[in-house]
């Protein structure tokens, strides 16, 4: 099977990787903040922007934070021949089920789900998945530990935090997820991650001095994560690989940090409930690159790989859906839509 993009979309160039940059610092930074990073002014800063979310390159994706309570579950799900392309669709449409991807190996489908408890991701794997018709087979385990995530990727180009960018620490006590406060605050940013403060106030309910302090303490917490995605339609980091592996458990910080301090792992977090007790997904340039990080990854630790895929293909991910040329085509919310509150 050839894994590589049929007609892959230009590069980005210099500028675009600065400005994403800039923004992934601080995806609510002011134009001003942002302008300054990149060293051109607030009004082409925001129209380059503009530019590249209309064209589906870059977008904000605003998501829960797994260490705000919630119960994170990955997922591996095996179909009937000839189905999976029918169970993804049908399972991209499950706001708790945030990403569902094709993979190689044992599974077909893989799946992170963001539970709001463990009564919650039982549901969805023994009803949603389970009762499935062509659903043949699921296995899950738990991420009790993300130590590395797709907000922590930066695109690695400019020399130095910029003044300005990235929120300052905020005082005073973060409200819980399922505050309908917090709630209102993540579903607007779903929407639009850089939401105007107003509109946010409007769906709280409160004005917007208060409306910008609770946007800014449950950010700073990570009880509410944004980060600058890229379309999987680009030549810079077309391929995915996937690790499952063991490692002592007094040494699995330790093991973690290593990984994760590598520039190209998206992902990797510890598990409970199965045979791996750590997970990673790191970016490939080539395939001819899969030998040479996974020794990379586990050279030096006491780290031994029980299985691997690569991600044959995104139907979704963090709540974006895409198509089959890998062109984003729309979004199902985690907070799934209700009446707006009214003061």
């Amino acid at each position: 099977m050839d894994l590589s993009p049929a007609d892959p979309a230009p590069a980005l160039s210099h500028s675009d990787l600065a400005l994403i940059e800039a923004l992934q610092r601080d995806p609510r930074a002011s134009w001003a903040q942002v302008a300054a990073a990149v060293g051109v002014s607030a009004p082409t800063a925001r129209r380059r922007w503009e530019r590249l979310v209309a064209d589906g390159t870059a977008w904000i994706t605003t998501y829960p934070g797994i260490g705000a309570g919630l119960v994170a579950g990955l997922v591996e799900v095996r179909c009937r021949p000839g189905t999976s392309d029918a169970v993804a669709a049908s399972l991209s449409t499950h706001p708790r089920i945030v990403t569902v991807s094709a993979q190689t190996g044992e599974r077909d489908l893989g799946l992170i789900v963001f539970a709001e408890d463990l009564t919650e991701l039982r549901r969805i794997v023994q009803r949603d998945l389970g009762a499935h018709g062509d659903v043949v087979g699921v296995r899950s385990s738990i991420m009790t530990r993300v130590f590395r995530e797709g907000s922590h990727w930066r695109a690695g180009v400019l020399d130095s935090p910029a003044r300005g960018v990235g929120a300052a620490p905020s005082a005073g006590a973060t409200p819980p997820l399922a505050a309908p406060g917090t709630m209102a605050v993540l579903g607007e940013l779903e929407r639009d991650g850089r939401a105007p403060t107003a509109r946010i106030a409007a769906a709280m309910g409160s004005g917007e001095a208060h409306a910008r302090r609770t946007v800014h303490r449950l950010l700073d917490s990570r009880r509410i994560v944004q980060r600058v995605d890229v379309t999987l339609d680009q030549p810079h980091w077309p391929h995915s690989l996937a690790l499952w592996m063991v490692v002592p458990a007094a040494q699995l910080d330790e093991a973690a940090r290593r990984i994760g301090d590598l520039p190209t792992t998206r992902l990797c977090a510890a598990l409970a409930g199965g045979q791996s007790n750590l997970y990673a997904i790191v970016w490939l340039r080539s395939l001819e690159e899969a030998a040479e990080i996974e020794a990379q990854i586990t050279r030096g630790l006491t780290a031994r790989v029980l299985d691997r895929s690569l991600l044959l293909h995104y139907y979704k991910r963090l709540g974006h859906t895409f198509d089959d040329a890998r062109r984003r085509t729309g979004q199902v919310p985690w907070v799934v839509a209700s009446p707006p509150h009214r003061p």
